[in-house]
């Protein structure tokens, strides 16, 4: 009666361990696509309450997944862990602006010629960003309402023409503000968070 008893004991046992090890998965190693659209079509959002100052929430790969990472014609700068406007002071020091040369992945700060944040000079004139004023417009299509401010896509200093987004008072969702361009706005843009930190799939 003790050798069944002990027997029956033994193989219970057996079973148990058996379906515990049984539902142990280990993660293998897979190659992902960390630039893979996401399949259900969402776009970027503006959430302020959510994500920091010139940041959109950009969606994930998982319907559930979203992250912070900076709008369109903003860098990341690891050192305050923030987004900051391109060609902006940010966070360099006063007559310095925000920079991302074409050749790095970190912006650095370097010397503003015209000492006056939002200011940029071209042919030996500062010319204000935005500005739409046509003594002090640089770009040829003022008519159009093309200003003076950074390209979203190159991340260079360029005629861009202004947003007319509007804001009415009866929208349920925050608008976002016209520099942080969120009609172009993609996950892994240079100058974004992810890139910075070399969670981007290589342009192929």
């Amino acid at each position: 009666m003790f050798q069944l008893r002990l027997f029956m004991f033994c193989a219970l046992f057996i079973v148990i361990i058996g379906l515990g090890i049984a539902q142990v998965a280990f993660v293998e190693e897979a190659d992902i696509d960390k630039k893979k659209i996401n399949l259900e079509g969402r776009k970027p959002l503006y959430v302020p309450a959510r994500c920091a100052r010139y940041q959109l929430l950009y969606p994930g790969d998982q319907p559930n997944d979203w992250i912070c990472d900076c709008a369109p014609a903003a860098l990341y700068y690891p050192e305050t862990d923030a987004c900051y406007p391109a060609y902006r002071q940010g966070p360099c020091k006063a007559g310095e602006m925000l920079v991302l040369y074409k050749e790095k992945v970190i912006p650095e700060c370097v010397n503003n010629p015209c000492l006056q944040d939002g200011h940029f000079m071209i042919r030996d004139k500062c010319f204000q960003f935005g500005n739409n004023n046509s003594s002090n417009n640089p770009c040829p299509l003022k008519e159009y309402t093309y200003v003076l401010g950074v390209n979203p896509k190159t991340l260079m200093v360029d005629c861009v023409q202004l947003s007319m987004q509007l804001e009415t008072r009866i929208s349920v969702q925050d608008v976002a503000p016209p520099d942080y361009h969120i009609e172009l706005a993609e996950k892994c843009l240079r100058g974004s968070r992810l890139s910075a930190q070399g969670r981007c799939a290589p342009a192929a």
